[in-house]
């Protein structure tokens, strides 16, 4: 079907009578007039905002850890938990430590008794050595009233030989029981370092008794615990963090993620 040329130009001047109506009605609406709002220009304040986000975080925080290995066996402290200087807040299982203490005060025990048998040898060397000079001096006395005697001829030349020989090995027996003391002193020597190495080893085993009591080094609030009771910690490479604590939480910072470039731009808020 086609559409004449002249009903098309009819529609078209309809539509177009139509459009110049529609304007001319919203010129009489307003009245013809323009609205303005005037005002004074003025210096103000441009405020530009850096959005990051952050935590927030005590200022001070206190990491506490064990200095030994072992299962924990009470947890005495919680999230948001109160404590102070020294309270316990933990304990580790203290079987082994135990038993490590009773080792090395018997080890010690006989390091001590150690030292009095050594102390005992070498107290009966000197008095063999006090018997043997005693012995090497009448020795020598005799030899020498038999020299004199061989010489007047009041007794035979063997008597003066025997007499030699009674005073050579006395004091042959002397030197052996001097070397023997010296051995003797070594020996209690030796004794006294073990005692020493002994009580080095109970301290030691003393202090890893003491930590497996774990106490709060500062007062402040439990706000991070890393461990459950039964659990086992190793601190054969580095000490394990079981708790944290905050010594203030009214002195609290926040920690956020700013853009280098923004770094720049900010300014304290008031």
């Amino acid at each position: 079907m086609k559409v004449s040329a002249t009903k098309i130009v009819l529609v078209l001047c309809l539509l177009a009578a139509g459009a110049a109506l529609w304007f001319w009605y919203q010129a009489r609406s307003g009245n013809g007039e323009v609205g303005y709002r005037l005002a004074k220009v003025e210096r103000g304040p441009i405020s530009a905002v850096v959005a990051a986000s952050g935590t927030l975080n005590a200022v001070t925080t206190v990491q506490v850890g064990s200095q030994i290995s072992g299962q924990v066996k009470e947890i005495h402290a919680d999230f948001n938990t109160p404590v102070k200087s020294g309270q316990v807040i933990a304990r580790i299982d203290p079987a082994t430590f135990e038993l490590r203490v009773n080792q090395a005060r018997a080890d010690l025990d006989a390091a001590h008794s150690a030292v009095a048998v050594a102390r005992s040898g070498l107290a009966a060397q000197q008095a063999e050595i006090g018997r043997v000079k005693v012995a090497l001096a009448d020795a020598q006395r005799d030899l020498e009233r038999k020299k004199s005697l061989v010489d007047k001829n009041y007794i035979s030349p063997a008597e003066l030989d025997k007499a030699r020989t009674v005073f050579d090995s006395t004091r042959e027996q002397l030197k052996a029981v001097q070397a023997q003391q010296r051995v003797s002193e070594a020996q209690v020597r030796s004794a006294l370092a073990t005692v020493k190495q002994r009580e080095s080893l109970l301290k030691q085993a003393e202090v890893d008794l003491e930590r497996t009591i774990i106490r709060a080094p500062v007062d402040g609030t439990v706000i991070l615990r890393n461990v459950d009771a039964g659990q086992t910690v190793a601190a054969s490479l580095q000490a394990p963090v079981l708790f944290t604590i905050a010594q203030d939480l009214r002195d609290m910072q926040v920690e956020a993620a700013i853009d280098e470039a923004d770094v720049g731009r900010l300014r304290l808020a008031m």
